[in-house]
This record gives structure tokens, C-alpha cells and sequence, in this order.
């Protein structure tokens, strides 16, 4: 073609044409330049497709990444509403002066121990993402509040970590054998499927219960005892507070995942 084009142009210039080659050299550099934004035009495209994609395996990383978190926090939400139960059940038996079995005690008392946390890394969240490749503005809007909602549940839940290991723990520690409410955790099934995966190992075959005896309702005579059950049930309640709007946080990002997904 090139090789066309230079006896084209030789043959014009030794005729004299001169009007007629400056046409056709507008023409040929028409052509070449027409030439050149095609192949740009494809490369664009190629481009384009290949940030498409990416964007595209991201999202749905970002799915199962929101779907897990979504049953993690339902599950998280249903734990506390047991804590809260078993709290309110002390607390009336306070109130009432009510007797109560050592068995059930020991039930209510163990789901006191429990402090489950939401387990979503948010500070790297953004290091491990390529969040520019998502053009949705909304879901990227949405992806940059993330950390921040997480974090204000993480803060009440470490509030209520560190009430139980540096204060409920030595003072259920200091007025009761605590064995028997660690083996209950193992009994308790409404717990122990959430904590151990599928098909893995349990502890209550060697926990087991103590051998000494003792009425645990011992406990219910220290005063000090209602003042630890209501921070436990207080800060219960505002951690699932906190999970209400993070939840809803999570449903807001699905449907803008869903809507962009394969468009």
C-alpha cells in the first residue's frame, strides 16, 4: 500500500500536477490519520474492557466479601439477644428475690461470659482494593463510609471485651467456681454452633464440671453482682444498636453491587 502511494505521488510530481498532488496528499494524510484514531479507537477499547473486567471480578469479590459479613453480624446480632435474655432472667431473680436452680444459674451466667465482636479488617480495607475501578459513584460512596461504621461498632464491643476480662472475670472468679460456666458455654447449643465450624472439635469432653461442692446462688447475695449483669445487658444493647445501621450500611452496598454487576 505504502509502495501504491510513493508512485502515485512520483507520477503526479513529474506531470506537474500539482493541484491534483496537494490533494492527494491531504487525502493520504486524511487516510493516515483516520488510520491512527481507528487503532487508538481499539486500543481505547481493548483497554477499556480489560478495566471492565477487573472491575467486574472485584465486584464480585466484594459480594462474597459483604454476604459474609451480613450473615457474620445476623449471627452476632442473635448472640447478644441471648446475652440480653439471660441478663434480664439474673436481674429479675434480683429484683423478685426469686429462687433458681444452680443449673439454671450457671446457664444464665455463662452467656454472660460471651462478647462477640464483628470481624471485618476495615483498616486495610482500602490497601487491598482497587476501589478506582468501580465506576459507580454511589457504591463508591457507600465502600468509603464503610471503615467508619465499622469502627463504631468495634467501639462499644471492645468496651464490653475489656469490662469482662478485667473486671466481670476476677469478680465471678473471686465468689464462684467458674468451671462449670465454661463447660456450659460447650452445652450451650444455641451458642456452640456459631463459635466451632462444622465437623470440628469441642472442648466439654475435657472441661467437664467440678467435683467440689457449692450452691452458686452464693452469688446472688453479692451486691455488686446486678451492677456487672446491667453493664453487660447495657452495652449489649448498644452494640446491636450499632449493628442496625450497619446492617442497613450492608444492604445499601449489595444492591449497588447487584445493579452494577454485568452491566
Amino acid at each position: 500500500m505504502i509502495k501504491i502511494f510513493r508512485q502515485i505521488r512520483y507520477k503526479l510530481m513529474s506531470e506537474g500536477k500539482t493541484a491534483n498532488y496537494l490533494k492527494y496528499a491531504i487525502g493520504e494524510i486524511f487516510l493516515v490519520v483516520i488510520g491512527i484514531l481507528i487503532a487508538l479507537s481499539i486500543n481505547n477499547w481493548n483497554e477499556g474492557q480489560k478495566t471492565k473486567d477487573k472491575e467486574q471480578v472485584l465486584l464480585g469479590q466484594l459480594k462474597q466479601e459483604f454476604e459474609d459479613d451480613l450473615r457474620q453480624l445476623n449471627d452476632k446480632i442473635a448472640i447478644r439477644n441471648r446475652i440480653i435474655s439471660s441478663c434480664k432472667v439474673i436481674l429479675n431473680t434480683l429484683d423478685e428475690k426469686l429462687e433458681i436452680e444452680n443449673d439454671s444459674l450457671i446457664f444464665h451466667l455463662q452467656r454472660t461470659l460471651y462478647t462477640p465482636t464483628f470481624n471485618a479488617n476495615s483498616e486495610s480495607f482500602f490497601a487491598s482494593k482497587d476501589i478506582n475501578l468501580i465506576q459507580n459513584d454511589s457504591l463508591k460512596n457507600l465502600l468509603s463510609k464503610w471503615p467508619t461504621r465499622v469502627d463504631e461498632l468495634v467501639e462499644e464491643e471492645v468496651v464490653l471485651l475489656n469490662h469482662r476480662d478485667n473486671f466481670y472475670m476476677p469478680f465471678l472468679n473471686k465468689h464462684i467456681q467458674i468451671r462449670d460456666l465454661f463447660q456450659q458455654v460447650e452445652q450451650d447449643l444455641g451458642i456452640q454452633d456459631l463459635i466451632y465450624p462444622q465437623g470440628s472439635d469441642r472442648l466439654d469432653a475435657f472441661i467437664g464440671r467440678t467435683n467440689m461442692q457449692e450452691n452458686v446462688n452464693r452469688i446472688l447475695q453479692v451486691e455488686d453482682l446486678e451492677d456487672y449483669i446491667s453493664f453487660i445487658a447495657l452495652f449489649s444493647n448498644i452494640a446491636n444498636a450499632q449493628s442496625v445501621p450497619l446492617r442497613t450500611h450492608i444492604d445499601l452496598i449489595l444492591d449497588q453491587i447487584n445493579e452494577s454487576l454485568d452491566k
